[in-house]
Formats: structure tokens, C-alpha cells, sequence
């Protein structure tokens, strides 16, 4: 090849007459030339060449170099959408090169110096760059799946959207890395560095990461859904999405609100919770009919949060208020010192739960299952208790002030101090219940006594109903005979009245023919029937009509 010495010349001459160009980060050593001033062998298959001694600085855009063994300075090489699938790049020197869309997949990468590089929208996957220094370099928009960069310095390198799926990355070095919308699902970044690296809206699911070191990172936005971060060190991941499987266990001094935060979240479809959620911030979230009774929530806070039909168990200290409980188990449930404040619990199972000093004030407890509960010192203020099984139940010093107790079950149950001042205590069962002080409370007529007038009262009203609606019936069956008598009556003086009036043409017809008939007794007849028929009010009226006009038509028929 006669050109590789000219080309080796100019490149030594431009070496000695350009100036130094620094490349990012500071600790990488300055390129001895302007990228892309070397030999230019720009598009060129090098697949089967002798290639120089030196490419430092070379041009080398879109050449191929598939599966070679590169063993020359490539420091500042200008590769960019260069093909270098399967090549072996094995403790190369690259640092400050471009490989802006050049494809890497599959090469070997490993101990590489590629400090400072331009890797934006670079095709890496399947290659193994472990171990490589990548300090500074961009990686944005550049593809990793199944790459092995375990160990590989990632110090302030960018790879803003970057997918790195499956990828093995465990004990590599990120801190102060761009990771902002990185895809790194099932990722292993376990042991890894990430020391105030920013992993906005990045996809972590179901990723690896326990060990791993993340003082000052930025998880908000991050998906860590089925993530494994057991036993990090610095985790801060307020803002983040999803439910990781595995959390480092909180402090046991930890203040509410310092864990985890799911505030308005709908966590009805997660299957796999961390085993411990203490002082998380669950303010608000939807956790309707899950069981949670493995779920550690101690100190955490659960204000509104709505969770009818779902199982607890360890709630210690935890923050309640208004929250949505109804039907909820809380059998044999932690609750010391827990806030239920205003919470609806109603027709919930509480029973042989511990509720030593919590607060219960306001609380809708009606209908609830609380046999055999240890609740000394609980407040139950104003709470709603209508129906509610205390049976058996330890409440020493419990406050029971103004709260509602009607038809409650308090047997044999515990209550040396409790206070029930102005408390309805109406059907209160407190048989044999030891040291029952229900001074100060009220109570009304009792439910039986309801029922019983309640009962009386509805017979007597469907009496007065029954009377009324006979009644009413029978003026409508008079009514409506009167009005068929009506229409027969009618029906039958239309019928007279056809009948005298013929009688009358019957007198005018014979008049006309022969006065041998008792004309005056005919017409006397006539004018009677007349003014009967004019005068009818009955049928019996109208009878006689029917008579007269016999008697007329008979007078008719007879010879003076």
C-alpha cells in the first residue's frame, strides 16, 4: 500500500504543526492532533488491509473494520458511522474519538481508553466494553442491550436515553453520570457507584442494584417497578415510580414520610411488595383489596388513603386519618400508637388487634368485629360504635367520650378507668364487664321499644288504610251504579217517548178515518202520558207512561 507513508507523514507533520486540543474529562491526556486530520481513509474496507502504525486523529468515517484485531492508537480517530461489528479493541486508545452511530456490536471493548469519546446513538449491544474507561464520554441515545460493562468508569459520561437492557454493569462506576430516560430494564447494576447520578424518568424495572451506592443520585420520575435494592447505601428515591421488589430495611428510628414515596399512586395491581414499608408516604394511594399483612407499614402515612377489603398486620405508629377502611382485616394487627382519627372502619375485623394508645377520635367503628382487642389508654372521642363486638376486649383507660355505643357488645370485657362521659350507650350490652363505669353517658328508650311501636304504629295505619280504601272503593262502585241506572233510565225515556209519540200518530191516523172511536178518552189519555213522561224521575215513572199509552191506544180500539 505506497499511500501509508505519505499518509504516516502528513499525519506526523500536522502532529508538530497544530495545535494541542484538550478532550473532557480533565484527567484525560490531550490529543496530539485535530480529529480527523490523520490518515484519511473516510468509507474505506479495512477489513483485509495492513493498517498503519497509527491512526491517532484519523479520518475513518463509515469504513469498515469488522472483526479485526486493532491494536493501534485510535485517540481522536474520527469513526463516526464506522462498522466495527465483532472487532477486538481489546485496551485500545480511543480516548477523545468519535463513534457517533458507528456500529459496536458485538466488539471487544474491554480495559478500552475511550475517555472523553462521542458515543451518541452508537450500536453497542452484545459488546463487552468491561473494565473500560469511559469517563467523560457521551453515550446518549446509544444501545447496550446485553453489553458487559461490568467495572467500566462511567465518571460524568452522558447517556441520556440509552438503553441498556439486560445489560451487566454491576460494579461499574456512574457517579455524576447522565442517566436521564436510560432503559434498563432487568439491567445488573448491582454493587455499582452511583454516587450524584442523575436517573430521572429512567426505566429501572425489575434491575438489579442491590449494593449499590447512591448517595445524592436523582431517582425522580425513575421506574423502579420490581427493582432489587437490598442493602443500598444513600438511597433517596422520593419522586420515583413503581414499587421496587426488594427496599433497604428503614431505620428503626426513621420519622414518617422518610421512605418510600407513593402518594396518589394506584398500587392495586402490584403483586410483589418489599417486605418492608416503614415511613413511607402513602398518602392518598389506592390499595383497595390487597394483602398486606407482610408488608411492615410502621410509622408510615396512610391519610385518605382507600383500602376497603385490604389486609394489614403491622401498623405501628402509623398515620391513618380519614383513611378508607371498611371491611378491612386488621385481625391480630400491630396498631400501638397508630392515628385513625375520622377513619371508616366499619364492619371491619379488628379482632385480637393491639391498640394500646391510639386514636381512634371521630372514627365510623359500626358494625366493626373488635373481640378480644387490647386497647388501654385508645380514644375512641366521638367515634361511631353502633354495633360494634368489643366482647372480651382489654380497655383500660380507654376514652369513650361522646362516642356512639348503641346496641355495642361490651361483655366481660376490660374497662377499669375507661370513661364513657356523655357517651349513647342506648342497648349497650356490658354484661359481667369488669369495673363498667358508664356514669355521665345517656341512653334512650330502648330499640325493642322502637320496634314495638314502630310495629304498633304500622297496624294501626294499615287499619285507617284499610278503612279508607273500603270506603273509597264503595263510593265508587255507588257511583258508578247511579250512572248505569243513569244511562238504563235514559235509555228507557227515549223509549216512552217513542211510544207517545206514536200513540199520537195513531190518534191522528184513526181521527182521520172515523169518529166512531172514544176520541176524547184517547186524547185524555194522550195529554196524560205526556205530561208523565215530562215529570219520570224513576223507572217506576216511566212504568206508568207505559200504562197511559195502553190505556190510550185501548180507548182507540173501542166503539161508542
Amino acid at each position: 500500500m505506497p499511500r501509508i507513508p505519505r499518509l504516516l507523514a502528513g499525519m506526523a507533520l500536522a502532529a508538530a504543526v497544530l495545535p494541542m486540543v484538550p478532550v473532557s474529562p480533565a484527567s484525560a491526556a490531550p490529543l496530539p492532533c485535530r480529529p480527523g486530520s490523520g490518515p484519511k481513509l473516510a468509507g474505506r474496507d479495512l477489513t483485509r488491509a495492513a493498517l498503519p502504525a497509527d491512526l491517532s486523529c484519523a479520518d475513518l468515517r463509515g469504513a469498515t473494520l469488522d472483526g479485526l484485531y486493532v491494536r493501534v492508537p485510535l485517540d481522536g480517530a474520527d469513526l463516526r458511522g464506522a462498522s466495527l461489528k465483532g472487532t477486538h479493541l481489546g485496551n485500545a486508545q480511543m480516548a477523545g474519538a468519535r463513534l457517533g452511530k458507528a456500529d459496536l456490536s458485538e466488539a471487544e471493548l474491554y480495559y478500552a481508553d475511550l475517555r472523553g469519546a462521542d458515543l451518541r446513538g452508537a450500536t453497542m449491544d452484545d459488546s463487552s466494553p468491561y473494565g473500560a474507561h469511559l469517563e467523560g464520554a457521551d453515550l446518549s441515545g446509544a444501545t447496550l442491550t446485553r453489553a458487559k460493562a461490568y467495572s467500566a468508569q462511567f465518571d460524568d459520561a452522558k447517556l441520556v436515553g440509552a438503553d441498556l437492557t439486560d445489560a451487566d454493569v454491576y460494579g461499574a462506576d456512574l457517579r455524576r453520570a447522565d442517566l436521564t430516560r436510560v432503559k434498563a430494564p432487568k439491567a445488573r447494576l448491582y454493587g455499582a457507584t452511583l454516587i450524584k447520578a442523575v436517573v430521572r424518568r429512567a426505566d429501572l424495572r425489575d434491575a438489579q442494584l442491590y449494593e449499590a451506592v447512591m448517595d445524592g443520585a436523582d431517582f425522580r420520575g425513575a421506574d423502579l417497578g420490581g427493582a432489587d435494592l437490598r442493602n443500598v447505601r444513600g438511597a433517596h428515591l422520593a419522586g420515583s415510580r413503581g414499587v421496587p421488589k426488594d427496599l433497604p430495611a428503614p431505620g428503626p428510628a426513621c420519622e414518617a414520610g422518610e421512605g418510600q414515596h407513593y402518594a396518589g399512586w394506584d398500587l392495586t395491581t402490584v403483586t410483589d411488595f418489599p417486605d418492608d414499608l416503614s415511613c413511607a408516604d402513602l398518602t392518598g394511594a389506592k390499595l383497595d383489596g390487597l394483602n398486606l399483612g407482610s408488608v411492615k407499614l410502621n410509622r408510615a402515612i396512610l391519610r385518605d388513603v382507600s383500602a376497603a377489603g385490604t389486609t394489614f398486620r403491622s401498623l405501628k405508629g402509623a398515620d391513618l386519618t380519614g383513611a378508607h377502611l371498611r371491611r378491612a382485616v386488621l385481625r391480630s394487627a400491630d396498631l400501638t400508637g397508630a392515628n385513625l382519627s375520622r377513619a371508616d372502619l366499619s364492619e371491619a375485623e379488628i379482632g385480637s388487634s393491639t391498640l394500646t394508645g391510639a386514636t381512634l377520635a371521630g372514627a365510623d367503628l359500626r358494625g366493626a368485629e373488635m373481640t378480644s382487642v387490647t386497647a388501654d389508654q385508645a380514644d375512641f372521642t366521638a367515634a361511631r360504635m353502633d354495633r360494634a363486638q368489643l366482647g372480651s376486649g382489654r380497655l383500660r383507660d380507654a376514652v369513650f367520650r361522646g362516642a356512639t355505643l348503641t346496641d355495642a357488645n361490651l361483655q366481660s370485657a376490660e374497662l377499669r378507668g375507661a370513661t364513657f362521659q356523655d357517651a349513647e350507650v342506648t342497648g349497650l350490652q356490658a354484661d359481667y364487664a369488669e369495673d363498667a363505669d358508664l356514669s355521665g353517658s345517656t341512653s334512650r328508650l330502648g330499640a325493642g321499644w322502637f320496634v314495638f311501636f314502630g310495629i304498633t304504629g304500622l297496624i294501626v295505619f294499615l287499619i285507617v288504610l284499610g278503612l279508607v280504601v273500603r270506603g273509597t272503593r264503595r263510593r265508587k262502585a255507588v257511583r258508578k251504579h247511579l250512572a248505569e241506572r243513569a244511562v238504563r233510565f235514559e235509555d228507557a225515556r227515549r223509549a216512552q217517548e217513542e211510544n207517545v209519540t206514536r200513540l199520537g200518530e195513531e190518534i191522528d191516523t184513526v181521527a182521520d178515518r172515523t169518529g166512531e172511536v172514544d176520541w176524547n178518552a184517547a186524547l185524555d189519555a194522550y195529554d196524560a202520558a205526556k205530561e208523565a213522561l215530562a215529570t219520570a224521575r224513576d223507572m217506576s215513572d216511566l212504568q206508568d207512561v207505559g200504562t197511559i199509552v195502553a190505556r190510550g191506544r185501548k180507548a182507540l180500539s173501542r166503539r161508542r
